[in-house]
């Protein structure tokens, strides 16, 4: 399998989840997006044990994807949303916007990896494939150490 499509394959297991019993990064339907769509907005913009909130945590990640996408298409590209994550109270309708902004995001690069990339191009797309995987994990984690009443 070449270097990019396994790439792709990656990705679309971080963004959805295996397409089969276990992957290498969660089970069936614990995808980075179902991961993020579990919380409501007033406990994404709720604190986490001194970490950022989930909000600002799917902000940085989504705007590290959207980045990585369009330097893949233009080496010169800059981050067009000017957004601080850190700062960043969503209400409902703006929560469920940068869940659509993700998802988006993450196709951006799922397309961009279609390009020809050379070796610099190949690393900077693992790197936020990896980090994708990682805040996967720290979201579903998030999510279960919740409050039994608050999980709803």
């Amino acid at each position: 399998m070449p270097h990019r499509e396994l790439l792709r394959d990656t990705l679309r297991e971080v963004l959805y989840g295996p397409g089969g019993l276990r992957g290498l990064f969660s089970g069936p339907g614990e995808g980075l997006l179902h991961a993020a769509h579990a919380f409501t907005a007033a406990q994404a913009r709720a604190p986490h044990s001194g970490q950022p909130s989930v909000a600002a945590r799917v902000m940085i990640l989504r705007h590290a994807l959207q980045l990585t996408a369009d330097t893949l298409t233009d080496p010169h590209a800059l981050l067009g949303d000017p957004t601080d994550p850190s700062t960043w109270v969503p209400d409902d309708a703006a929560w469920r916007a940068e869940l659509v902004a993700l998802a988006g995001a993450g196709q951006a690069l799922y397309d961009a990896l279609y390009r020809p990339l050379n070796a610099a191009a190949l690393r900077e797309a693992h790197g936020v494939v990896v980090q994708a995987a990682r805040e996967a994990a720290v979201l579903r984690f998030i999510r279960e150490t919740l409050p039994a009443g608050s999980r709803s």
